[in-house]
């Protein structure tokens, strides 16, 4: 007889146990998936009802969250967005999406285009804009934090006012890019860029006022202060109340150049007025060839109406070549060369 113990039996769990173990994972990962997508509809069912009560106009097609496994994305339909001042947008189509495990960064594509919805400042109706162009899209990230990361970028961009009476700043251009940014180095206050690159007027923009029919880029560079007293149930109001806790524009330098002209402003500090006018000293430099009145009268720093009475004593006082600096007041709402007020101070929004 033979003393060999009896061969053990081996259990067919270990052959299965990896297939078990995906299966839970996955079994868990479209529990989190389901419920997440789910919270989100819900938040912005909540979002939309908020903005209604608020006196905003909302609304879209029903909406759904897809993208399963990977994805969060929301395709909005029919999508209408305008604040009780008249302002805001419209879209036939936008989508916005955002991977399943970062949803603090979301990513929107507008791939049909989008109306912008100008408002009526100072009671004068400005119409609508239609946006088109190759590339239009946009980013937030920092979702939660105090001061969101945001990006937006248009390229081939083509803007058809509704009212041709009101044309926007500038009717095409090549590239648009704004960014905000926390600013590294204080937590309540943000770095803002705006550069546009190939823009291209209609008569009276402001774009066909200083290029002469060459192509204008714009560089604006500054950064937002008291980011955290910007609150409010529209924008609206928390552009007062930010105005009203002393928001400020700090470091701000802006860049034009059109054909040989040369413009470059700066200002240590901008604000607002309680009547929207902007506050604040801007210096403003010029080279090139150029004439300094109709040049001031295209950046609409010179009113229409105060034109006549400006033109005598500016042309006696600003030169015509080489470079030419000099002051802007914005005060009282006003603004001023000198003593001279030339304009009203500009309105924001």
């Amino acid at each position: 007889m033979s003393d060999a113990a009896p061969a053990r039996k081996h259990h067919r769990i270990g052959i299965f146990a990896p297939a078990l173990l995906v299966a839970l994972l996955f079994a868990g990962w479209s529990g989190y998936w389901f419920y997440t997508a789910h919270r989100l509809e819900a938040e912005l069912a909540a979002q939309r009802d908020a903005m209604i009560k608020a006196g905003y106009q909302v609304s879209y097609d029903p909406l759904r969250i897809q993208g399963f496994p990977y994805r969060m994305k929301a395709d909005f339909k029919n999508l209408t967005v305008i604040a009780p001042s008249g302002r805001g947008f419209a879209a036939v189509e936008a989508e916005a999406q955002a991977d399943a495990y970062a949803l603090d960064k979301w990513v929107m594509v507008v791939p049909n285009g989008f109306t912008i919805y100008r408002g009526h400042p100072g009671g004068v109706e400005l119409g609508r804009i239609m946006v088109r162009g190759q590339v239009l899209r946009a980013s937030v990230s920092h979702i939660g934090q105090p001061v969101w990361n945001v990006a937006l970028q248009g390229l081939g961009v083509n803007l058809t006012p509704s009212d041709q009476t009101h044309p926007f700043a500038f009717a095409s251009a090549d590239n648009v890019e704004a960014y905000l940014r926390p600013n590294a180095q204080d937590k309540d206050a943000a770095d803002m860029l705006v550069r546009v690159t190939g823009a291209r007027g209609v008569p009276n923009s402001l774009v066909a006022g200083l290029g002469d029919g060459q192509p204008l880029s714009l560089h604006i560079e500054t950064t937002v202060r008291k980011m955290s007293a910007f609150q409010g149930r529209t924008f609206d109001d928390s552009l007062k109340s930010w105005s009203a806790k002393g928001g400020e524009l700090t470091g701000f330098k802006a860049q034009v150049q059109a054909g040989n002209l040369s413009l470059f402003s700066h200002s240590d500090g901008l604000s607002l007025q309680s009547d929207g006018h902007v506050a604040g000293h801007l210096e403003l430099e010029m080279s090139g060839t150029f004439k300094p009145v109709e040049v001031l009268g295209a950046l609409r720093i010179i009113s229409p109406e105060n034109m006549t009475l400006a033109r005598p004593l500016l042309d006696m006082t600003l030169a015509t070549k080489d470079t030419q600096k000099f002051g802007i007041d914005f005060r009282d709402g006003g603004a001023y060369i000198g003593l001279l007020k030339v304009s009203d101070a500009p309105i924001f929004p």
